[in-house]
């Protein structure tokens, strides 16, 4: 029987990363003492060894620096100013690797130890390499701000330990386009995809062999160890969104309602609907943002016709999947096609 207890404060974030938001704040001439007035934290509260900033805490500081500088797109620029040592061993270990496929293969088992809020998953589709975020908990308003933050991280360190490596492949986005995207297109060197069933960076799997510059084993092995110490020390918070997700996506076309989900969770329909609520979202919710990601890619990436989509889909006619597309993107399943 799978028992599910939910507790808020093992969704979290490393505050090793704090140091870096409050140094993008100072060249806005915005203190810390300005960040966190109308907050709980007390100044310099991050500078304790191995705190971290429980979600409920990390949106209000969101909130509050979107507040301070107007500027929606700040996770690009968060991104791409993390060093190695933003990511604490994890990102000595990750240097230190032979391969960028090990290297991302201690980024996927470690990730922990950076955050609960997020997980990473990593694959390879044929000649494509998949690094994949999944949200543990719903990030709603902060998507953008995480998931791009990562995103542009991932890119730059790439960038300094395989420093003649290509920017192949494309990014994919499970929320609609920002309307401050115009302002980044140009600077991103790959395609963005947004409305897509996942969050992914996608890249040619060759990459995966490209040896990094600052290889050391004896180090490689040390800051693992590190690693290993610092995980056996945080909870692993459950994986209920990921377990929903699954068990919808594991139907083939064949869409189950709440009932069908909770009772494979072995919990009531009410229990699966209340820990959803307590993750920020709800199960209908869950169901529309997979069915229309899995749209869009079908859409543009695939041959299908409508009537073919809206089957794969588990509409019973073409004009109900269309309703339904209209209403998730504000445009019908052709205009987007075209």
């Amino acid at each position: 029987m799978t028992i599910i207890k939910m507790d808020p404060a093992e969704y979290a974030i490393s505050a090793e990363y704090f140091p870096l938001l409050l140094d993008i704040l100072e060249r806005r001439s915005i203190t810390e003492e300005q960040l966190l007035e109308p907050l709980t934290l007390e100044p310099g509260f991050w500078r304790e060894p191995g705190q971290r900033i429980p979600l409920p805490e990390f949106e209000q500081i969101g909130r509050r620096v979107f507040e301070l500088t107007g500027e929606p797109w700040l996770g690009w620029e968060f991104g791409a100013g993390m060093t190695i040592s933003s990511h604490g061993f994890l990102g000595y270990a990750a240097m230190s690797s032979e391969t960028l496929g090990d290297a991302i293969e201690l980024a996927v088992r470690f990730f922990r130890t950076r955050t609960t809020i997020v997980e990473l998953q990593h694959r390879v589709e044929g000649d494509t390499a998949v690094l994949q975020i999944d949200e543990l908990v719903s990030l709603n308003e902060l998507a953008p701000f995480i998931v791009e933050a990562l995103f542009s991280s991932f890119h730059f360190m790439a960038q300094r330990l395989v420093p003649d490596i290509l920017p192949e492949g494309e990014l994919r986005f499970a929320y609609p386009e920002p309307s401050y995207f115009h302002r980044m297109r140009d600077l991103i060197p790959v395609p963005c995809r947004f409305d897509c069933a996942h969050h992914q960076m996608r890249f040619p799997a060759r990459d995966l062999d490209e040896k990094l510059r600052f290889a050391d084993p004896r180090l490689a092995s040390m800051a693992e160890a590190q690693c290993e110490q610092e995980l056996a020390s945080i909870k692993s918070p459950p994986r209920l969104l990921g377990q929903v997700r699954r068990i919808i996506l594991g139907r083939s076309g064949e869409f189950p309602d709440v009932d069908e989900v909770a009772e494979e969770l072995y919990m009531s329909s009410r229990t699966l609907k209340r820990k959803l609520q307590q993750l920020g979202t709800s199960y209908q919710r869950i169901l529309d943002e997979l069915r229309k990601g899995l749209a869009v890619e079908y859409l543009s990436q695939s041959d299908k016709t409508v009537d073919e989509i809206a089957l794969s889909l588990g509409y019973s006619d073409a004009s109900n999947f269309a309703r339904a597309f209209r209403r998730w993107t504000g445009r019908s399943p052709s205009d987007y096609r075209s």
